[in-house]
């Protein structure tokens, strides 16, 4: 590549526009005047070379951002090279770390390899000893596979291994590598001898199973006995418990509870259930005495240590409960459960509300009659919280005792109160739509006869509406009578003895018990008012319907010793 030259680059632009300079001759001027001079280095042309610059300095500039644009290109190609150049080096990188990684596992696989080769060998070389030893005997005894001999296998088993062991470790003063120099297949021998000791144990404890879902003790006996030479009885011991649902599952008590009462609705006497309980627990601990009578203490561990997981796995189970109650009380602290929405209060208080939200509702506002069973489902609920409250509070003062007590029980009268007020309100709002559908169809003297016979099917409809809500209202003050000595009833029995280690507690509960009969009291006799007017609105209708104009008499006539059918129905009607 040519090397830039300006010389050259300055000649190729003014050589075809300035005349030729003759050295000598400015050599002459040069030692001649100075007006010589002048005249020698005076350019007619210079105005032209000035376009010739101008187009020469705006070429350089074009060229010098060409020149910077071609670097930037560059620059950029370098970097995207070297990122690349980087990436392909990690890879790389990332390869030999597999590489070696493959190679450290081969090379553990090779001497795994070796290690099972070399066992081999050593097994093949005992397998050569033994045959080329002339007293040796090839079949296997019948002790080790008689199914009726396996206690003297057991015992067998043990001792060989136990020979095999000490002989390996010198034990009988014999160095070690004295023994395995002397016979190579010592250590393959007792491997052997603990593979069958294991084999039989298996077989051992699957016999023990089988014969302990039968109820077989004999059998499971004598499995213990053999199994006894085994880790001192360890592995059956811990398959006799682990087979025990006591010592295993978290509610098994009180299934047990049940199933020994006969009866799946609770407790009936302490004393039973004792009693029952003594005797079950005293067959399973005469078991155990005849199962493991040589090794009662190491038994005896093993069972502590299964109650004591089963009472851990328990006190978890509680504290978990406990937390989530924890914390779903402090969510509930924290914002107001007026501002909180149904659903949400629903979603927080289902996991221990013994009653659904829906349910409660229903039973609150439901339109149906009032209901017996349903002011003993809300006691229910509230004797249960009596009984919590009274457990959680054992050792506390009686006081605390009491205020909570008083919440509780103020509670459940409150919804007592509202619900057979509301149920006396609806009753006594069903009277008013039959007195309002009766005076519908109320005739006078003057009304026509004709319309009086077309409405006759209308009107008995609003008889039969006003009866049926005449009936209903005395079933609900019946109902709400009953509710409300059932509410005293439950005070007396639960509450009261608990109120009177707070001073005014009891009075209070009492005043507020007075309050609410007095609002179901004032909601009766309202709605008896309404039913007087329907039951004498009726008597009213019957006999304007019945009465005939022969039934009546002048005052100077004698009067008719039967009463009349008016007369009958409308008594009739009353007696109902």
């Amino acid at each position: 590549m040519e090397t830039f030259s300006f010389d050259k680059f300055f000649d190729s632009l003014v050589e075809g526009i300035s005349p030729p300079i003759k050295i000598e001759e400015y050599d002459t001027a040069v030692g001649g005047s100075d007006t010589a001079i002048e005249s020698i280095l005076q350019f007619p042309e210079a105005p032209k070379f000035r376009p010739l610059f101008e187009g020469a300095r705006k070429e350089v500039g074009d060229l010098c951002l060409k020149i910077d644009v071609v670097l930037d290109k560059l620059r950029m190609d370098f970097v995207a090279y070297e990122n690349k150049h980087k990436e392909s080096f990690e890879e790389l990188q990332e390869g030999v770390e597999d590489l070696t990684e493959n190679f450290d596992r081969l090379d553990s696989r090779v001497a795994s390899v070796s290690e099972t080769a070399a066992e081999i060998g050593d097994q093949l070389k005992f397998m050569m000893y033994f045959n080329e030893t002339s007293g040796y005997v090839g079949e296997e005894p019948s002790l080790f596979f008689d199914d009726d001999r396996v206690a003297e296998a057991a015992a067998v088993a043990q001792k060989l291994r136990a020979i095999a062991e000490d002989s390996i470790s010198g034990v009988h003063g014999v160095p070690a590598h004295t023994a395995l120099n002397g016979n190579g297949g010592l250590e393959v021998a007792a491997k052997n001898l603990q593979a069958y000791c294991n084999e039989l144990e298996n077989r051992l404890l699957g016999k023990f199973d089988a014969a302990s879902q039968k109820g077989d003790l004999w059998t499971m006996r004598n499995c213990a006995i053999i199994l006894n030479q085994f880790n001192k009885g360890g592995s059956v011991m811990q398959r006799y418990i682990a087979s025990r649902p006591m010592f295993m599952d978290l509610e098994v008590m009180s299934k047990d509870a049940h199933a020994i009462l006969g009866t799946e609705e609770g407790i009936a006497q302490v004393d039973d259930l004792m009693n029952s309980l003594a005797s079950v627990y005293k067959e399973i601990a005469a078991c155990v005495e005849s199962l493991f009578k040589s090794y009662l203490e190491d038994y005896a561990e093993f069972e502590l240590t299964s109650l004591n997981q089963l009472h851990k796995a328990k006190v978890q189970t509680l504290l978990l409960s406990w937390k989530l109650k924890y914390q779903k009380t402090l969510e509930l602290k924290s914002c107001p459960l007026a501002d909180i929405s149904q659903s949400r209060r629903n979603s927080i208080l289902h996991p221990f509300s013994p009653v659904s939200p829906q349910r409660r509702n229903s039973a609150m506002h439901s339109y149906a009659p009032i209901s017996v069973s349903v002011v003993e489902e809300f006691v229910e609920w509230n004797e249960e919280a009596v009984t919590r409250c009274k457990l959680l509070t054992l050792k506390e003062p009686p006081g605390i005792l009491a205020t909570n007590m008083k919440a509780i029980f103020t509670c459940l009268l409150d919804q007592v109160s509202q619900y057979v007020t509301e149920g006396l309100e609806r009753a006594i709002e069903a009277l008013k739509e039959a007195a309002a559908l009766r005076e519908r169809f109320m005739f006078n003297s003057n009304t026509n006869r004709k319309v009086v016979s077309a409405m006759a099917v209308a009107a008995e409809a609003a008889s039969s509406a006003g009866e049926s809500s005449f009936r209903a209202f005395m079933a609900a003050i019946q109902s709400a009578t009953t509710n409300m000595t059932m509410l005293q009833r439950f005070f007396n029995a639960s509450v009261s003895q608990s109120l009177l280690a707070q001073e005014g507690a009891h009075a209070a509960c009492c005043d507020a018990i007075a309050s609410a009969i007095a609002d179901a009291e004032n909601a009766a006799l309202r709605g008896l008012q309404g039913s007087l007017d329907t039951v004498l609105a009726e008597v009213e209708r019957l006999l304007a319907a019945e009465q005939k104009a022969t039934d009546y008499k002048l005052l100077d006539e004698s009067l008719t010793p039967e009463p009349t059918t008016a007369c009958s129905r409308g008594m009739d009607c009353i007696n109902r």
